[in-house]
């Protein structure tokens, strides 16, 4: 095993860095630091430093329409800002502005009715964020630091740290905040329905009384055909669906019920396990069983970057997906032993066909009535390991201390870091570099694996529509994935628009936007908060991992070389820009690179061109 347990470490000390506790923040202090830091970012408003040459706290002026604004800042890792939204002024004609919301977003690059969109998520995000807040602390006090795994997940309130619309859940009302929110969600049943079987795309491992059987349990199998028998209709001729219920109530009240009527969709009730929804809202877990599977289905609700329904394409094709991947990781001997990687495969799904049946079109329903069967966490863990999902090592928690303190006192910040740097990374890279294989590895797909701490393994989850290939650069040992009856439909499509990319820049592009912009960056940001551990040094680390991976597997360097992760300015994804110019061709902007070799300035924006769209 690549990562031991560190006996040897286990009394280490923390070389004298001292833990400075997290200040608080209001929702509305939160959501307006994070809209300024994407506008930065993202070169939607342009700003300047005070000094280009200094990578600590410093002051920055900003132009938003016809606002002037000045801030202090720190300019991190691939040109990600840090905001003190405490000393934020706004001008305009040299005359103080009174901070707002609505004052900001009027002046933003976007259509009136763009920006009347993003300031309804705005204002949704503090609304909500106030009221679970609230309810939260005074159901919940224990420390998150005993929990693991699903548990876990389902704890990880904090939402989205660079995206500001984190918590708008729009479509939610009333009480369905509090009653399908994982911060305040005391669980509930699946809403059952059955459809006929010439509508029904079923991708199940077994016929569907044994799949029933093995999922449900004996008894409630038995209770889903009475169901079939009380609603009039023939289990051989109606397959069925679990549906949240919010989402079915939504579907059945609305412009679509006449769809569900004209496709014969009959309603069964709620039936089985109870289920308690993860941070993503849509990924419910097992609360009666948890051993049992994580069943992923739409919800129509806007939260974040989009609407929470399933890519229609993704729904049968994600059993083939988790089949391909778990293919390439039995075949490398290197996934167990040097770059240890568990697959949470999706073994099952099923959902209405996109396509005409009987002058009734099927299209606009297939994605809304659907599920996705995934293997549980625990499933996949060894006796004494714990699965922390990666949004949890850079939390803060109610003792002002990061998540992960007691980890970094027993075991020494520095040796804990490469340990868990090398256990995240290296999986991910190794699937690029020598299978030619992206992954969306983001903070919440991603999960540690660890005993006591002590990083052991990466898992990996949700695939169905975050994997991404290119047919040149997969090797020859390594067959295109096979989707079935369905191949001709994935062969016929232009590259870039599902799982086949056209070059392998763009599967870099996945793999660094989601494990290194967007996700590792937060970790470097609460080291250097929390113990002063400077974010050069942090991305220093990450640079000698790749460049040691490359050095140990020459046979590889050209295709490393292939995929251009150590240049100066690559592309990233512009998360805001696509909800404030949808319109916008592939949105994304260049950033500096604190993993490009050369003196490490790369800390500093790409000043010259930061404003500027590029292709």
């Amino acid at each position: 095993m690549v990562l031991p347990e560190p006996r040897a470490l286990s009394k280490a000390p923390m070389a004298g860095l001292q833990p400075v506790t997290a200040l608080s923040e209001l929702p509305a202090q939160r959501v307006l630091r994070q809209l300024l830091e994407a506008l930065m970012f993202e070169g939607l408003i342009a700003y300047h430093p005070g000094d280009r040459n200094r990578t600590g706290w410093q002051w920055l002026s900003f132009q938003a329409g016809n606002l002037h604004g000045r801030c202090r800042a720190r300019i991190r890792g691939f040109g990600r800002l840090r905001l003190d939204t405490s000393s934020l002024t706004l001008e305009r004609n040299q005359k103080p502005v009174p901070l707002s919301l609505t004052t900001l977003v009027a002046q933003l690059p976007a259509t009136n009715s763009h920006q009347q969109s993003l300031l309804t998520e705005l204002l949704a995000t503090i609304s909500n964020c106030e009221r679970l807040d609230a309810l939260r602390k005074a159901r919940h006090s224990g420390d998150r630091r005993n929990l693991h795994g699903e548990a876990l997940d389902s704890a990880l309130h904090e939402g989205h740290p660079y995206h500001p619309c984190f918590k708008s859940r729009l479509g939610f009302q009333g009480d369905d905040l509090v009653h399908y929110s994982p911060e305040t969600s005391t669980g509930f049943r699946l809403h059952w329905v059955a459809i006929p079987r010439h509508n029904l795309d079923s991708q199940l491992p077994s016929s569907d009384m044994a799949f029933w059987q093995s999922e449900l349990g004996q008894e409630q199998a038995y209770l889903l055909r009475a169901a079939f028998h009380r609603a009039g209709v023939d289990w051989q001729q109606y397959g069925a669906l679990p549906t949240h219920p919010w989402h079915w109530q939504k579907l059945s009240q609305g412009p679509e019920s006449g769809r569900l009527e004209a496709l014969g969709i009959k309603c069964l009730g709620p039936l089985g396990d109870r289920y308690h929804p993860g941070q993503s809202l849509r990924s419910l877990f097992n609360a009666s069983r948890p051993a049992k599977a994580c069943v992923k289905l739409p919800l129509g609700i806007h939260n974040t970057s989009s609407r929470r329904h399933l890519e229609p394409h993704s729904v049968p094709s994600a059993p083939a997906i988790s089949r391909w991947l778990e293919s390439i990781v039995a075949g490398d001997p290197l996934f167990d032993t040097s770059y240890p990687l568990r697959l949470l495969p999706e073994y099952a799904s099923l959902g209405v066909a996109a396509r005409e049946e009987q002058g009734a079109n099927n299209s606009e329903l297939a994605g809304e009535l659907a599920a996705i069967w995934r293997a549980s966490i625990g499933s996949r863990l060894h006796e004494g390991e714990q699965a922390i999902p990666l949004n949890a090592l850079f939390q803060w928690q109610p003792d002002g201390m990061p998540f992960i303190h007691p980890w970094v006192e027993h075991y020494g910040l520095v040796p804990w870091l490469e340990a868990t740097l090398k256990a995240v990374i290296l999986p991910v890279w190794h699937m690029l570099a020598a299978h030619g294989v992206g992954l969306e590895a983001h903070a919440q797909n991603s999960l540690l694996v660890a005993r006591s701490g002590w990083p052991r393994a990466l898992m990996l989850r949700d695939f169905h529509d975050s994997v991404e290939y290119a047919r040149d650069y997969l090797p020859q040992t390594i067959p295109e994935p096979n989707f079935g009856p369905r191949q001709a439909f994935y062969d016929q499509a232009p590259d870039n628009q599902y799982y086949r990319m056209s070059n392998p820049e763009a599967l870099r592009e996945l793999v660094m936007d989601t494990l290194f912009i967007f996700n590792l960056s937060e970790l470097a940001l609460v080291l250097e908060e929390a113990y002063g551990f400077n974010e050069a040094r942090f991305w220093d680390r990450v640079r000698t991992i790749l460049t040691n991976y490359a050095r140990q597997h020459s046979d590889l360097r050209s295709r490393l070389g292939r995929l251009g992760w150590d240049q100066p300015h690559p592309l990233t994804e512009s998360l805001l820009r696509s909800k404030l110019q949808p319109d916008s061709e592939q949105p994304r902007h260049r950033v500096p690179n604190p993993l490009a070799p050369g003196p490490n300035d790369t800390l500093m924006p790409f000043i010259d061109h930061h404003h500027k769209r590029l292709p």
